[in-house]
């Protein structure tokens, strides 16, 4: 997006926000703009000024280049469709709002600076840690079950927004950053002691930093829209992200030698609103715009997975090494992973972890 752009659309949004705060709350839905002062000669009709639009701000942190930006624009194509042009959405990927900083956006969908957006728990986690739990190593059976549990009225969408609420958000629909895999500048890996002594920046969670450690890797924490220079500069060694939404749209592959498909965390990106702003619709603008959130969402989805193995191939045909384990392989490193993890169960909200366990027996 040209500066130019961005400062236009960052202006509107600072207005938005100037005018929430004038008035002490959030501006209900399909509010028009009116006249401060009529002369007893106008009539209603010529002082009122047209009615417009509210504008809702989507932030995520991945590039133009991906998914979850083409589900952006068929988001913001069906909610205004589906409001009948009383709502439109501006995207924002990047992070941009917050300028690439990923949690510094979620904060301010929390704060409702942003109105709305696709978060990362793993990022989110620092915020509310029982998001981790969605995350966990190993913990899902397949893409069935995580179709099934994953949805508005399910039990685990249930326990999850009871959580969410208190933290200021909703979930009202879910996409995926999806499964998270390694790449790395030194060696093939294919075995738990292959991980020894690598720099592997990981997203910023104690529960996966435990596990790469259990593992011998040295886990990083860094801000990832710095982590292909850090690549490139072998700042750090490698990496672990989604193939389909991450890897190949940051092109992390032509800085990185080796990738192993393990298929360790499913990282679910839920569309979050902030609250205060969901609760000001009203339930037909509840209803229209968690129906074009589910819609884009498995837009998302469905880009991604068709892109996978195009994907795979592509990255073999840049030269990187590509390694897909067994389930015998896989099971080497989960019978490191699990032991760890476990120690965190008690630690997360009861009804949350027993739907995950329940949605994946």
């Amino acid at each position: 997006m040209g500066l130019r752009k961005q400062f236009i659309a960052l202006s509107a949004v600072l207005s938005l926000a100037v005018g929430l705060s004038g008035c002490g709350s959030l501006q209900s839905p399909g509010t028009a703009n009116t006249s401060a002062a009529q002369s007893g000669s106008e009539t209603a009709a010529e002082s009122a000024e047209p009615s417009k639009a509210q504008v809702l701000t989507l932030t995520f942190a991945l590039s133009e280049n991906s998914a979850h930006y083409e589900a952006g624009k068929k988001f913001a194509e069906l909610v205004n469709q589906y409001t009948d042009g009383a709502y439109e959405v501006e995207v924002y990927p990047n992070s941009s709002l917050a300028s690439g900083n990923q949690l510094g956006a979620i904060e301010m969908v929390q704060k409702g600076t942003i109105s709305c957006g696709w978060l990362s728990p793993l990022v989110q986690c620092s915020i509310e840690p029982n998001l981790n739990a969605l995350c966990i190593p190993f913990l899902w059976k397949d893409t069935d079950a995580i179709d099934a549990a994953l949805r508005p009225g399910t039990d685990v969408d249930a326990a999850l927004n009871k959580i969410l609420k208190e933290k200021g958000y909703i979930a009202v629909a879910y996409a995926e950053n999806g499964y998270r895999e390694l790449t790395n500048s030194k060696r093939e890996i294919k075995t738990p002691e292959d991980m020894k002594g690598i720099k592997f920046r990981a997203i910023g969670s104690t529960m996966i930093f435990d596990v790469f450690k259990a593992m011998g890797a040295n886990p990083m924490d860094l801000n990832f829209s710095e982590l292909f220079t850090a690549l490139q500069q072998k700042t750090v060694d490698g990496q672990e992200n989604p193939i389909s939404t991450v890897i190949v749209p940051q092109k992390y592959y032509e800085v990185q030698d080796y990738m192993t498909i393990w298929n360790y965390v499913y990282e679910p990106h839920p569309l979050m609103f902030n609250l205060e702003l969901w609760e000001s619709f009203s339930p037909e603008t509840q209803q229209a715009i968690q129906k074009a959130a589910i819609e884009a969402c498995d837009y998302q989805k469905k880009l991604s997975r068709d892109a996978l193995a195009e994907n795979v191939e592509l990255i073999k045909q840049s030269g990187t090494t590509v390694t897909e384990l067994t389930p015998e392989e896989i099971q080497a490193f989960k019978d490191v992973a699990v032991p760890v993890v476990e120690g965190y169960y008690a630690d997360f909200n009861p009804e949350l972890m027993g739907a995950l366990q329940a949605a994946n027996q």
